[in-house]
């Protein structure tokens, strides 16, 4: 049995390694399957939109079901259910079919991130070790899955992709099984209305996360096919995306030492928007050219990396402890369910309808949206970087 802290990395580590297959290169497959940017645009969402129900189902589960099943319980399920959906992705369904699996399978892994989160943030305060010391896996684990399956789709053909799903799912399964059943330990504490836990500060929160993940949906949508209309190749996106994931790394490890140098959390937090807007911006004007590429890849340790760091503590905060999984799940919903759904489904339409390239002008205004709801937040909420 692992201890806490490495049961939980390795299930970061395992999930994200999924993550960074899935996301990148199930854009490639169904294009390869003959679909067009709008049907794929659609097929891609339910990795987005099924995070609109499913978080809520399985954190409602979690909060409220806690008598007679664990998160950890809840994790392991989930996964096996996952598992034996891709399986049927060895056929080749239409249109219809493929979306239906693609939303039962998205729905079974749509509460692994909170709940995952749930365990986590636990686990650092009774080890007293950093969140990202354990987050930090999950980027590593993304990073060698974009690489290797990069190498692997190359050598073996992008028809292969469903084999490396079915393969990734099974790591997961694993790893989930090996949490440790202390990680489960559940606070004892009286249930709030939903009313009260839904308050106006949390409702500007959730909105600026709806735009924030809304905007990004069009890099985890059609960045890897964009990149390949510009002339790289499968192992060469999966460099381009390796490098935003370094960056990344670097910042869950050195996480403590650089909010140590901030005092209020939620300026540190809507600053995320800006740069979210610069970034899209330097995509859009880039026109493949690497050197500007890697700058914008160098962003995502702000945009992604600080943003769901500083995002998980407003959470926290925001939250009581009685409804903590329901708290990121609400997030997760917001954020990676409607916003990330929405996004790819626009970024499709808009793909067609204009240009490729005019998709990161849809980004950055939506990113632009969001800091202008997070501007609202900040002038009434105040947190201090612990």
């Amino acid at each position: 049995m692992l201890g806490r802290k490495s049961s939980v990395s390795s299930f970061f580590f395992f999930y994200f390694a999924f993550v960074g297959l899935f996301s990148p290169y199930l854009s490639l497959w169904l294009n390869f399957r003959g679909f067009t940017p709008a049907e794929i645009g659609v097929l891609m969402s339910p990795m987005q939109w099924s995070r609109i129900v499913g978080p809520g189902f399985w954190g409602g589960l979690a909060d409220y079901g806690k008598n007679f099943i664990s998160i950890k319980g809840i994790i392991t399920v989930a996964t096996l259910l996952a598992l034996m959906c891709s399986s049927l992705l060895f056929y080749e369904f239409d249109f219809f079919v493929l979306l239906i699996i693609l939303v039962l399978l998205t729905f079974f892994l749509s509460g692994l991130t909170p709940l995952s989160e749930v365990i986590a943030l636990r686990v650092s305060r009774d080890t007293n070790c950093n969140y990202g010391d354990l987050r930090v896996w999950g980027s590593i684990g993304f990073l060698v899955a974009v690489l290797l399956y990069g190498a692997l789709i190359d050598t073996f053909g992008t028809n292969k992709i469903p084999i490396f799903i079915f393969i990734s799912l099974s790591f997961i399964f694993l790893s989930s099984t090996l949490i440790d059943r202390e990680s489960n330990a559940v606070e004892k504490s009286e249930p709030i209305g939903i009313r009260r836990l839904f308050n106006f500060k949390v409702n500007l929160f959730l909105i600026a996360s709806f735009f924030m993940i809304m905007s990004h949906a069009v890099l985890y949508t059609f960045f890897s096919l964009w990149l390949k209309k510009v002339g790289y190749s499968n192992v060469e996106i999966g460099l381009v995306w390796s490098i935003g994931v370094i960056a990344e790394i670097i910042f869950f490890i050195n996480q403590k030492k650089i909010l140590s140098r901030f005092r209020n959390l939620t300026y540190v937090w809507f600053s995320c928007f800006i740069f979210a807007v610069a970034r899209f911006l330097i995509i859009f004007f880039s026109d493949g050219l690497l050197i500007l590429l890697i700058f914008a890849q160098l962003l995502h340790a702000i945009t992604f990396g600080l943003h769901h760091v500083t995002s998980i503590m407003l959470v926290t905060n925001l939250f009581p402890d009685s409804a903590k999984a329901i708290g990121q799940s609400s997030y997760t919903v917001a954020s990676y369910g409607i916003g990330g759904s929405l996004g790819g489904v626009f970024s499709g339409l808009i793909w067609e309808e204009f240009f490729p390239e005019s998709i990161y002008i849809f980004a950055s205004f939506v990113a632009f949206s969001g800091a202008v709801v997070a501007w609202l937040l900040i002038r009434k909420y105040k947190v201090e970087c612990d």
